[in-house]
């Protein structure tokens, strides 16, 4: 038998050959080359940019001065809650657009935690003369919808509803005093006589 010699015997590597399976030395593409060489470029090129430079340091530091001068520049916002006297905020109490305005607000964002009759539930009741916060006037009520009770879970409406729907609540809170609900809570805090 003899031997054809075939171009594919040239790339033959002696000595590998298992199981009829003969390794060949082929080079990769050259496309595959180029990859690779475009790859390792840009590596060394981010490894000296990441650990060699100082501008993502300079930028960080830019950024921070900026953002200081900003916050420099920006006059701090105090939102001025419009004086009003008890006795404008006890007229609320004569006027039933006001009362049925404060209603439908009182069950749509404090029914959850009041009870939809102020009976009280996860929050305490409204109905009675005990209050845990201020004296139970008006403009506390307003002071207490307003700025909130975090420490009792009680969110700040300030920046929720404006400042006409909180006096409303608080009128409709004060029309609840002495009503009588089923199933209401226990009173909690403070007993004040008016």
């Amino acid at each position: 038998m003899s031997e054809d010699k075939t171009p594919l015997d040239d790339n033959v590597i002696e000595g590998y050959e298992y199981d009829g399976i003969t390794e060949l030395d082929n080079p990769c593409p050259n496309w595959l080359m180029y990859i690779f060489y475009f790859t390792a470029f840009l590596a060394v090129f981010f490894l000296g940019y990441h650990f060699g430079s100082n501008s993502k340091n300079q930028i960080l530091e830019s950024y921070a001065k900026k953002l200081k001068d900003a916050q420099a520049q920006q006059a701090p916002v105090v939102e001025q809650v419009p004086e009003v006297s008890e006795s404008e905020l006890v007229a609320l109490l004569q006027e039933p657009a006001e009362l049925t305005s404060g209603e439908e607000i009182f069950v749509d964002k404090c029914a959850l935690c009041h009870g939809e009759f102020a009976e009280g539930l996860i929050g305490p009741n409204l109905i009675d003369n005990y209050w845990i916060h201020g004296s139970g006037k008006i403009s506390d009520i307003a002071i207490t919808i307003r700025s909130g009770i975090p420490d009792k879970g009680m969110a700040a409406w300030k920046d929720r509803i404006p400042e006409e729907n909180i006096l409303q609540i608080a009128a409709y809170i004060k029309s609840l005093k002495g009503t009588q609900v089923e199933n209401a809570k226990e009173p909690d805090g403070k007993l004040i006589e008016d």
